[in-house]
């Protein structure tokens, strides 16, 4: 993230076909993350624009006539933008953990990774079948956790045959169902197995190499560094924004902290942990958070396009598992290949 001064637009829970307009969803309200929309067997194509797919668009219709539509109030948290104190100390304890198993016994990352990544599957899953077309989530589930374990046993080589085994039974379990929409289905199921699956077996990948676990430590802390950077500045000093259309809170004020931080931190551990050149520490605090922001700004966009705030509620302050993983599933190749072509690392 490079700045957040306030919530975006809240989303509307959608409900069961055929049934009572939602209440808009606002981030003080305690609405369950939306179910699975499944419009196969009622004849119809999903549309934002029709109140019998997209029930949110008939309380918007009332709402331009005029007519009276329930309202949640929202609850305010300042310039912060969301629960500081609980997104602070969800924070601390998540590092906590993640350090402690890099430093004390680096194999027990795998198993963070691997409950990680099926929460931000789940997620991932779940919103994206907001759009009218399902995700295989179970078979997609098990893909991704089956590729984090072959890359930690056999490297490259068994992710890529596990990536392709797991397309090919992403397809099979489509046809099997016979959906209606096979085609939207498998191409929503493989873009959810790349873009969290195939994206956190670099970081698993990583994790192998000699001295992995202090790879992995040097790529986190950078990610973080240039989140953390991004928010402080942006809440401080943020006035132009990035990208207004997809995220109108972050702001290039925001992208120079979250340089400044990552470089510091880099550059730092650079130094203590590999005893590389301090310009490698540089060069990762400028490209770190170009692609991060990327990540940031990638998932904001998905969200935008399914009228959602939050990808999931797990982590209070944070959102969901993938409000967290955004910045780090996209960046973990970048920093592969920095570590490879870098003096004093791979």
């Amino acid at each position: 993230m490079i700045s957040l001064t306030g919530p975006d637009n809240p989303a509307s829970d959608p409900a069961p076909l055929g049934g009572p307009d939602p209440v808009p969803y606002t981030s003080g309200s305690d609405a369950p993350f939306p179910k699975r929309r499944d419009l196969r067997n009622s004849g119809k194509d999903y549309s934002p624009k029709d109140p019998e797919t997209n029930p949110a668009a008939a309380t918007n219709s009332a709402a331009e006539t005029g007519q009276n539509v329930p309202e949640v109030a929202e609850k305010d948290y300042g310039k912060a933008g969301r629960n500081l104190p609980a997104a602070i100390g969800i924070g601390l304890l998540i590092g906590g953990i993640v350090l402690a198993s890099l430093i004390v016994f680096p194999i027990s990352f795998l198993f963070i990774i691997l409950i990680a990544i099926v929460a931000a599957m789940w997620e991932l899953a779940n919103a994206l079948s907001r759009s009218g077309s399902l995700v295989s989530r179970i078979p997609t589930m098990v893909s991704a956790a089956c590729m984090v374990l072959a890359t930690f046993v056999g490297g490259r080589e068994a992710l890529w045959v596990t990536f392709a085994a797991s397309a090919g039974a992403v397809m099979l379990f489509t046809m099997v169902e016979r959906r209606k929409n096979a085609v939207k289905d498998v191409s929503l199921s493989l873009f959810a197995l790349t873009y969290v699956g195939l994206m956190a077996c670099f970081v698993v990948y990583l994790l192998t190499q000699p001295d992995g676990n202090l790879y992995v430590i040097l790529f986190l802390a950078s990610v973080v560094a240039s989140d953390t950077g991004g928010y402080v500045f942006g809440v401080l000093w943020g006035k132009h924004p990035i990208a207004p259309r997809i995220s109108p809170k972050k702001s290039w004020e925001g992208y120079i902290g979250s340089v400044v931080f990552a470089a510091a931190v880099a550059t730092t551990l650079a130094l203590t942990l590999f005893d590389a050149p301090f310009w490698t520490g540089l060069v990762f605090g400028v490209v770190i958070p170009a692609f991060a922001t990327l990540g940031d700004f990638s998932e904001s966009m998905i969200k935008r396009d399914l009228d959602l705030k939050d990808m999931g509620t797990l982590l209070p302050g944070h959102g969901g598992v993938m409000d967290r993983l955004d910045s780090i599933l996209p960046t973990a190749p970048v920093a592969l290949v920095m570590f490879s072509v870098l003096p004093g690392y791979l």
